[in-house]
């Protein structure tokens, strides 16, 4: 089987090596891994490496990450698809995990558990994969996506139909995308993290916090219920759900000292 991975870049030649490195390793006699790097302009040594690497980089100009993921993944040709940052690392034998899940459950999709490293790699703990129970109603009372993108895999006929990602959403088209994919089809479950996020301070909803908030109201009010009582209940039992499901993720949380309010906002 092949299975594509698509990775936008601008100047992320910092991690990129550690990226690229981490997907190659996942190659293995019955899964062949396509790489596929989608790069809008960089000048820092980026598109050379990659190059080098013997990977395929496809340059120019895109409206935003969104659209560069869509155009990698369409012009790819892997069964199933996937989406990795250039500063994010993908884990040893994850693949194979993945592609058991997609052939064994028969569903459309797989989504995995991720975990969180700071600039330096430092673990920050895990943040397990959604349960297999909730829907798009569910999903979009959180506030934020708990699905990442950088643990989640579609089929190509899937990804197709779908349209790929709405680039309209410049910071919050996964979670809109992810909505209308589970309005479709239920995901298989992977019960294990599959790849680290990388937390910067510099990834895309951070930096662009106030237009990702307004795009998560966009998607709540598309797919979620209108009774505000629903909402809340919804939005809390989740939250309930990810910290007892997440304990090393909560005691991260408390040592930071996360501020009430940014809890209350969703955002942890």
């Amino acid at each position: 089987m092949i299975v594509t991975v698509v990775t936008p870049t601008l100047n992320g030649i910092d991690y990129l090596p550690e990226c690229i490195a981490s997907v190659r390793r996942n190659e293995t006699r019955g899964i062949q891994m396509e790489h596929v790097i989608k790069d809008a302009g960089s000048t820092d040594g980026t598109i050379e490496y990659a190059e080098s690497q013997g990977l395929r980089v496809l340059k120019g100009k895109d409206s935003g990450i969104f659209d560069a993921i869509n155009k990698g993944s369409f012009d790819s040709s892997g069964e199933l698809l996937g989406f990795l940052g250039a500063d994010d690392v993908m884990l040893d034998g994850a693949m194979e995990h993945v592609v058991d899940a997609y052939r064994q459950s028969g569903r459309r999709w797989v989504v995995g558990g991720i975990r969180w490293i700071d600039e330096r790699g430092g673990d920050l703990g895990k943040l397990a994969a959604p349960p297999s129970w909730m829907n798009a109603r569910m999903h979009v009372c959180l506030g934020w996506n708990p699905i990442m993108h950088m643990g989640t895999y579609f089929s190509r006929e899937f990804f197709t139909e779908l349209g790929g990602f709405d680039i309209a959403y410049r910071d919050s088209g996964d979670y809109e995308m992810f909505a209308r994919a589970l309005a479709i089809a239920p995901y298989a479950r992977l019960a294990r993290p599959v790849a680290c996020f990388r937390r910067t301070g510099l990834n895309n909803s951070a930096v662009n916090s106030v237009r990702a908030s307004e795009e998560c109201r966009r998607v709540l009010e598309g797919f979620g219920p209108r009774s505000n009582g629903e909402r809340q209940f919804w939005r809390y039992a989740l939250k309930a759900w990810f910290n007892f499901a997440n304990p090393e993720w909560l005691m991260w949380k408390m040592s930071q000292r996360v501020p009430l309010w940014r809890q209350e906002k969703g955002y942890f």
